[in-house]
């Protein structure tokens, strides 16, 4: 087949029969100007009242409303092919799923099923909300897919195009309405002061293993699990002064998970992609820079056998204009924005960029990569049987499964590690009796998940420990540094044992459809003594949670045999039917307690917690407030203003700062936009200064009254400096070409009788992402400890010996209160399960005191 250049293509596509044109609405009607026009945006309403339109004037265009987003906002998918291929979307589908699976299909019949057959293109749009051109394009596509062309006819006759207009149509909102609001003042085109999706901000986009968000959710569930897509197109933006468009080829390192073939495939669609936009003309289109092809928190879909096209335009101020000499232009990894390179053939001169620019790059995009799927129809039908059938056929080794113990420590974290491998169509089987494997012995009830299967490799890289390579910037030069974290191990994370098993065994063992919550149980009988609960699950503080808001007595044992942080309830009116109601929500067990109680013990009231929250958003602070909602954790949101008036000790025991740099936190949004700063417009002044003096001395004051400051990674720097007395951070001022961990899961020793430690492990891994870490004298102390130079469990390390001796997580005493400072995100991206209970012990440990005559019966 001829191939046409984009250019002649998109002026083709805008060469519409008058007939046709007259029944299908365009944007600009709808909206009352053009996608891409300067300072002109169209809102989520806007934009879902236009795709029904155009879904009830053309049947090529299928309008479905998937669910509903986090605030209750539709969440939707177009459908968009010929009205033939619309009919018989179902024989499609199940076309697919055959060819998916080599275990049904064999090749001859996959060679045919490609005949019969249509390629599916998924698009995904403006998941990172400031990144608003693409909502914007989405209508264009739209349009211009319903318009009368060869062209069109052809995309629509061999592919189905299933768009998804918006990821996070909240954020969408919420830009849209800012931008309008600050329009045509000095704070025009400045980004919010929040986090632009209700929970997690620009980490929506690191979700896609996490399965935590309705919007992730519903897009794996209803578009690209069902749909089988042999494209994914994903549309981004990027910083305003390096190139105007980046596509693949990735930069190394790719992970080995990936199947080469699948990874030619991208290499090759994206080169394509970029030629073809050259050809329009258009300058500074960059391939093979920046993004390496690494985490499953972005590629999902590369281990479903999909191939993703990413592509990330030059951004403008939402949608104002910019002016950027070309000797503003800057360099990162791959690039020089202003040299020519094989893989930067043609830089963008400087100027003006536009809105409409953005949107006019992404057309070409589109619509390149919609005709490279149509006219290769076929070979991406069969490439994507065979990248399956490798996968299944474990072509590219790995160990034979992957064997979960019946015996766990959290149960409810080990059903949420089979429930995210299920999300992600992966088989589980469930042994009916006990079995050996190697030299390893199983009991009844483990779950077996056998790698070679279609999607083999999700599992894989989920399960197994990762080795990033290191690669030199130029041979005998200095390490690359990651582009971003470089690890995701989920028994890790989790603190659920997994086993890698390398050889086959044999097992009685029967197919897992859906992953059961383990039931919690209580003792029989009225206990007279009350129940001991086992303090080292996080359901089981979940519970305490729960009935503290009873306002029953509890205390946590610290003697007598028991272990440190044994949860204690004495009898008490009240406690059978707080308990019933625990045991039936978490699978926790009540023992009941057959004699007086008389060891040492601390008690634990309910805290009143606070959580701050910068005019610099924070998405630690959203995914804090994402756990506590799904957990029933009472707790008050602190903004600058709330903190400067003081008298927190009336309301709080203890105050939470979320990761964010000390700058950000003390300061604000100085240093991050202003007149005369390259970082973009300021924010309205209300937004801007953080906590400053007064509000930093009201914390102090806090604390010196009693209350517990808690600091999550870099918010510790607030307090611990190279210059600190006691607690002083050791990394500040080593650079990073001497020490760097973007994100990495290291190991570390717990002090398990301290209240903080109480119920974890002697040695636990953490996830830590350009972290502290600190060295303790004098009164303060230290909870968890490097004892290695190398404490690295997964992903990459550079300078362990910097770490060796200090600490990760301590104590400083401040007056009759305390800082608890965590070098590292206890509860990152709501993954890190294993280290929560750290993080909630240093909230009951706020509210936690030593009543009088404790050692003896209180019944």
């Amino acid at each position: 087949m001829r191939r046409h250049s984009i250019s002649a293509f998109i002026v083709a596509c805008l060469t519409v029969s008058i007939g046709f044109a007259q029944n299908i609405t365009k944007p600009e009607e709808a909206f009352g100007f053009k996608p891409g026009t300067d300072r002109k945006l169209a809102d989520w309403t806007q934009l879902t009242g236009y795709f029904r339109t155009v879904s009830r004037q053309s049947n090529r265009v299928h309008y479905e409303e998937l669910g509903k987003t986090t605030e209750g906002r539709p969440f939707v998918a177009l459908t968009i092919s010929s009205p033939e291929n619309l009919q018989h979307a179902d024989e499609y589908r199940d076309v697919l799923r055959r060819l998916a699976d080599s275990r049904q299909t064999t090749p001859d019949q996959a060679k045919k099923l490609s005949t019969q057959g249509k390629a599916v293109l998924v698009v995904t749009c403006n998941i990172h909300s400031t990144e608003i051109a693409s909502s914007q394009s989405a209508a264009e596509f739209v349009y211009r897919l319903t318009q009368d062309t060869p062209e069109i006819k052809q995309i629509l006759d061999n592919t189905i195009i299933v768009m998804v207009p918006s990821l996070n149509p909240d954020g969408q909102q919420l830009v849209v309405d800012w931008y309008k609001k600050y329009l045509g003042t000095p704070y025009e085109g400045s980004s919010p002061v929040v986090v632009y999706h209700h929970y997690v901000g620009h980490d929506d986009n690191r979700d896609w293993y996490g399965f935590t968000q309705i919007e992730t959710q519903l897009t794996v569930d209803k578009v690209i699990n069902p749909w089988h897509p042999q494209v994914l197109y994903d549309i981004h933006q990027m910083g305003s002064r390096g190139p105007r468009i980046y596509l693949p080829p990735w930069v190394d390192p790719i992970d080995p998970n990936i199947d080469p073939l699948l990874e030619s495939t991208m290499n090759a669609l994206g080169s394509q992609t970029a030629l073809e936009i050259s050809e329009t003309g258009k300058t500074g289109v960059l391939i093979h820079g920046v993004y390496d092809l690494w985490s499953p928190a972005r590629h999902y879909m590369a281990y479903h056998g999909t191939a993703r096209v990413l592509s990330e335009s030059a951004s403008v101020n939402i949608a104002s204009p910019i002016d950027i000499p070309f000797e503003k232009l800057d360099r990162g990894i791959g690039y020089d924005a202003k040299v020519r390179t094989w893989n930067f053939p043609d830089p963008w001169k400087g100027g003006t960029w536009r809105l409409g620019d953005i949107v006019a790059y992404q057309l070409d995009a589109f619509f390149s990569i919609a005709h490279n799927v149509a006219a290769n129809r076929e070979r991406y039908l069969l490439n994507y049987y065979q990248i399956l059938k490798n996968a299944t056929d474990q072509k590219y080794g790995g160990p034979y499964a992957y064997v979960i113990p019946a015996e766990q420590v959290d149960p409810a974290s080990t059903s949420r590690l089979l429930e995210i491998l299920r999300r992600g169509e992966i088989e589980i089987r469930q042994a009916a009796s006990d079995f050996d494997a190697e030299k390893h012995h199983f009991a009844k009830g483990s779950y077996i998940i056998i790698l070679g299967q279609p999607y083999g490799a999700f599992a894989k890289t989920l399960l197994e420990e990762q080795e990033y390579p290191s690669i030199r910037e130029y041979p005998g030069g200095p390490l690359q540094r990651p582009y971003d974290v470089t690890a995701q191990t989920l028994p890790l994370l989790l603190g659920v044992e997994a086993v890698a098993i390398k050889n086959k065994f044999d097992v009685n063992a029967s197919q897992v459809d859906k992953i059961s919550f383990p039931a919690g149980t209580v003792d029989a009988g009225k206990a007279k003594f009350g129940y001991i609960l086992d303090g080292k699950s996080n359901s089981s503080l979940y519970a305490l949670f729960a009935i503290l808001k009873s306002n029953l007595r509890v205390y946590r044992l610290t003697g007598g045999g028991y272990t440190p942080g044994t949860i204690y309830l004495p009898e008490q009116p009240g406690l059978q039917e707080e308990v019933a109601r625990a045991a039936a929500h978490w699978p926790i067990h009540f023992e009941a307690v057959k004699t007086s109680i008389t060891v040492t013990r601390l008690e634990v009231k309910l805290p009143r917690i606070g959580l701050y929250q910068s005019w610099v958003a924070s998405m630690d602070e959203g995914w804090t407030r994402w756990i506590f909602d799904q957990n029933g954790i009472p707790y008050t949101r602190l903004v600058d203003d709330d903190i400067r008036k003081g008298d927190l000790s009336s309301k709080f025991d203890v105050i939470i700062l979320p990761d964010n740099s000390a700058t950000a936190i003390t300061k604000g949004s100085i240093g991050r936009g202003g007149e005369g700063n390259e970082n973009g417009p300021p924010v309205p002044p209300e937004f801007k200064d953080g906590l400053g003096e007064k509000g930093t001395a009201a914390l102090l004051k806090f604390a010196e009254s009693g209350g517990t400051i808690v600091t999550l990674n870099r918010a510790s720097t607030v307090y611990a400096t190279k210059d600190s007395a006691e607690v002083k951070n050791v990394l500040e001022g080593v650079t990073n070409r001497d020490f760097y961990i973007p994100g990495s899961i290291l190991e570390v020793k717990v002090d398990t009788s301290h209240p903080i430690g109480f119920g974890a492990p002697t040695t636990i891994p953490i996830f830590f992402e350009q972290s502290p870490a600190f060295d303790v004298r004098g009164n303060a102390r230290s909870i968890a400890n490097y004892t290695s130079d190398n404490p690295l469990r997964s992903g990459w390390i550079l300078g362990g010996k910097y770490l060796v001796g200090n600490s990760a997580l301590a104590e400083e005493p401040i007056g009759k209160g305390r800082v608890i400072l965590f070098g590292f995100r206890p509860q990152y991206r709501a993954q890190s399960e294993v280290t929560y209970k750290l993080f909630f012990n240093s909230l009951f440990y706020a509210a936690t005191s030593r009543p009088a005559g404790s050692g003896k019966g209180d019944n």
